[in-house]
């Protein structure tokens, strides 16, 4: 004997929300983890097939321009070598790693319109490939971080559980601000170049290569209220054997609560019509 549920017509059964079908889509992305990282991988490789160094070049890229600009750096701030040395290293890898993150993040589904056209995808598993594929990138300038704090001795003084609660926040928060800004890039193109330049006047107002306690206390307040100068202090703070600033980790947490609220909000609206604006 059936149920009254079972010998509905198919019309009249309930059709799941919208919030369930975003739950799904995130549940489903979550579930694909093999999927996404084996995508993060090849987008390196492919990047960089036939080459003799492969990715050793970032890190060797990276690892000249900090020790140049240090050396400069030093003289023109007035500072101790080994002490702005650690401080701009891990202020430029943290910040290219913030860059690279948001300014790919923006072309997450127009990157990935043969995939999404083919087959239903959970739209979260590309949002993943691209904070994945930074990571990656990150982890390769990581031996130029650690190389420099064994030099400049304060290694010893690293905080690593400080370190991890700051990239997991960051990690977070870049998953859910790419997802946002590669549904808004789909719909209108002029975001990618507008996102790219923004990040380009971000480099000024950020403390990668100065210190906010060299500004007055009115200038202060470009620190203050940067969303970019808190993840960074959550990440390079704890290197530096420092606990992150509260002002730091009260801004980061409530962007990310923001970040949260907008990404539930705008992906109810769009998450169905991203198909078809590629």
């Amino acid at each position: 004997m059936t149920s009254p549920a079972e010998a509905a017509p198919p019309c009249t059964r309930r059709r799941p929300s919208q919030w369930q079908l975003l739950c799904r889509d995130v549940q489903g992305s979550l579930r694909l983890w093999r999927l996404w990282t084996h995508l993060g991988w090849g987008d390196i490789l492919k990047q960089y097939r036939r080459s003799f160094l492969g990715p050793i070049w970032i890190s060797l890229n990276s690892a000249i321009f900090i020790l140049l600009f240090s050396l400069i750096g030093a003289q023109l701030f007035s500072l101790p070598l080994e002490n702005y040395l650690s401080y701009f290293c891990l202020g430029h890898v943290f910040f290219s790693f913030l860059t690279s993150t948001i300014n790919e993040g923006c072309q997450t589904y127009i990157a990935a319109d043969a995939f999404l056209k083919q087959t239903a995808y959970p739209k979260m598993v590309f949002v993943l490939r691209v904070v994945w594929r930074n990571l990656i990138l990150l982890a390769h300038n990581a031996p130029i971080a650690l190389l420099v704090l064994w030099w400049t001795g304060t290694w010893t003084a690293v905080r690593p559980g400080w370190f991890l609660l700051g990239l997991a926040i960051t990690a977070l928060s870049a998953c859910l601000l790419v997802a946002l800004l590669g549904a808004l890039a789909a719909r209108f193109r002029d975001v990618p170049m507008m996102i790219t330049s923004l990040m380009q006047l971000a480099f000024f107002v950020t403390p990668v290569m100065w210190q906010p306690g060299q500004l007055t206390q009115r200038a202060q307040a470009v620190v203050l209220w940067n969303p970019m100068a808190a993840y960074l202090d959550l990440l390079r703070m704890p290197l530096l054997g420092q606990v992150p600033g509260t002002a730091a980790l009260a801004m980061a947490l409530g962007v990310l609560l923001m970040l949260a609220l907008l990404f539930a909000w705008s992906y109810v609206k769009v998450r169905r019509r991203i198909v078809f604006w590629l």
